[in-house]
């Protein structure tokens, strides 16, 4: 079976060969031929603060039996998607998934270039540890140019380390394992199933139906939608 993501902007078909190199490459160690990070990592209290108290397991916060699920597919590299963590997924998290209403389930997509994959694979290793959420959102708040090598070992465990309660020596251990992959290929099989063909895109879901949003939109379009569903 074909495996198929896209990019911003445009579908486009990644064939299953190179999917696959991605995540071998990532799992070897990546390239981290880029410049490592330096200095204080960004976004480190607000994301934080917006988590705090809310549970996690695996890539969801919100509570285990909210009645709308949103899934937000992303890719790590996404310019878009750095927007959408700095107002839409706050949002959402401080109200809908804070008051019982929603929960959300990040869905990390591998299709910009390898560094995609390096930080999608780091993504999964931190849902090992039921913190998928916050790995995500300081990832995007580091976010640098699109396959520059940015996503590098010292930047990922920086951000491993500045999330409380997470295990850095297992979740280095599981970044690398197969483990993870098999995550990241189930993540691209459910969205071919919901016909993504963009990052980031909300695909919500309740007892009222199902609405799909793509984009960084305002807050209040993404909220209206959970409304909706609800």
């Amino acid at each position: 079976m074909s495996r198929k993501g896209w990019l911003i902007g445009g579908a486009v078909v990644v064939v299953v060969a190179v999917v696959v190199a991605l995540i071998v490459v990532s799992v070897s160690g990546g390239d981290s031929s880029g410049e490592a990070s330096s200095g204080e990592l960004k976004g480190v209290q607000k994301t934080l603060t917006t988590v705090q108290g809310i549970p996690q397991a695996e890539f969801t916060i919100g509570k285990a039996g909210a009645p709308v699920t949103v899934r937000e597919f992303i890719d790590p590299q996404c310019p878009v998607c750095k927007a959408a963590s700095e107002t839409t997924v706050p949002a959402i998290i401080e109200g809908p998934v804070a008051d019982g209403t929603a929960k959300l389930i990040i869905e990390p997509l591998t299709f910009l270039g390898s560094d995609s994959s390096t930080g999608a694979l780091a993504i999964a290793a931190a849902a090992n540890q039921n913190r998928g959420v916050t790995f995500t959102e300081l990832l995007l708040a580091n976010q640098g140019k699109e396959n520059s090598g940015w996503i590098t070992d010292a930047l990922l465990t920086q951000i491993a380390g500045a999330i409380p309660g997470l295990e850095v020596a297992t979740w280095d251990t599981d970044r690398k394992g197969t483990e993870v992959g098999d995550a990241l290929f189930a993540t691209s099989d459910r969205a071919t199933a919901d016909g993504v063909n963009a990052t980031p895109t909300f695909v919500i879901t309740g007892p009222g139906g199902k609405k799909v949003i793509t984009g960084a939109s305002e807050p209040k379009a993404v909220i209206d939608a959970i409304e909706a569903v609800s």
